[in-house]
């Protein structure tokens, strides 16, 4: 009882000590719509999609202008002049610019960085597309846009999902069912050089796997609670960023981790951004609307979905900016 109640006293130091609210910054919202979620942001260009019209979108930071990118399944992410996403039945990926759209058939939840395209496919059976698949049906590829050569890298064993790519290295979560009603999530890279598969985390509670440079960023569910992890793939060090079991949606960029806290206010869960700087283990806290969730980060700029304007609707909401050095 002793040493539980120490690391709890230890724990909520910590998070006194190394918290603090963001002083500088400015935050910009940055599309108006009401029904958008997961925005992704690479350069000056940021995208998302919208649930009224099941469609991704693109904002010009520069310009201004908002280009809409035609019907999406699930999420657009961007990077370097091309953005992929999944139409419920293929993977598109969109080169900025040129306009020209390239359509890998029977794809689905797409990363990329530079000519390197993971995706998920699933085996043929009845003719289905992959989201109607079994999860054991479904495989990991990557596909290089350059060559047009299409390589399989996982058998058809594992649920594959949540793949992240950076330079040659391809991180994503896969599952293990256990018995009827339990799975084993856990999370592995890719190196695509020497096509070495290692694990990354095996606990079985490990999910959602994003990586930038030699740091990869995850979330460990366990007994209830949701925390953010770190491996140093160069290091082969794993830290434990938080203690609070409320903590998700985490993305890395650079020396700076961004993730999402909920928190529970009378019947109400609500939520709010924060970043973690890798170097001095300090936890900055960028927003205080209570309705900010699903961060993503580029350089200095973050962004986010957020319900402040429709808070009896918290599944609605506007994409806003939080650029940290403005």
């Amino acid at each position: 009882m002793g040493n539980k109640i120490i690391y709890l006293s230890l724990v909520l130091i910590f998070l006194i000590s190394f918290t603090s609210i963001a002083k500088a910054g400015k935050e910009t919202m940055v599309v108006q719509s009401s029904l958008t979620f997961n925005p992704s942001i690479y350069g000056d260009t940021v995208t998302w999609a919208e649930t009224v019209t099941d469609s991704a979108g693109m904002y010009n930071l520069t310009t201004g202008n908002i280009t809409g990118l035609g019907h999406a399944g699930d999420c657009p992410s961007v990077q370097g002049d091309k953005v992929t996403w999944w139409d419920e039945e293929n993977v598109i990926v969109y080169n900025i610019s040129t306009g020209k759209e390239i359509k890998i058939v029977n794809a689905s939840t797409p990363a990329i960085y530079g000519d390197n395209l993971v995706y998920v496919r699933s085996k043929s059976v009845d003719g289905q597309p992959a989201d109607y698949q079994n999860d054991q049906y479904n495989s990991l590829y990557l596909y290089n846009l350059s060559t047009n050569e299409e390589t399989q890298l996982t058998r058809y064993e594992h649920a594959t999902c949540s793949a992240s790519i950076y330079r040659n290295k391809i991180v994503w979560s896969w599952s293990n069912q256990v018995n009827s009603g339990e799975w084993s999530t856990n999370i592995s890279i890719y190196d695509i050089p020497t096509k070495r598969v290692s694990d990354i985390r095996r606990t079985g509670t490990a999910s959602g796997g994003k990586i930038y440079g030699n740091i990869v960023v995850w979330v460990e569910y366990q007994n209830g609670s949701m925390d953010v992890y770190m491996r140093d793939i160069a290091k082969h060090k794993t830290r434990q960023v938080t203690f609070d079991g409320n903590s998700k949606n985490p993305d890395v960029y650079g020396d700076r981790i961004v993730l999402e806290k909920i928190y529970r206010e009378g019947e109400k869960w609500l939520s709010d951004i924060y970043m973690y700087n890798i170097s001095t283990n300090g936890t900055t806290r960028i927003t205080n609307s209570t309705y900010a969730r699903e961060p993503a980060i580029y350089d200095d700029k973050i962004v986010y979905m957020d319900s402040r304007n429709t808070p009896k609707y918290p599944e609605e909401g506007d994409i806003y900016l939080y650029n940290i050095s403005a």
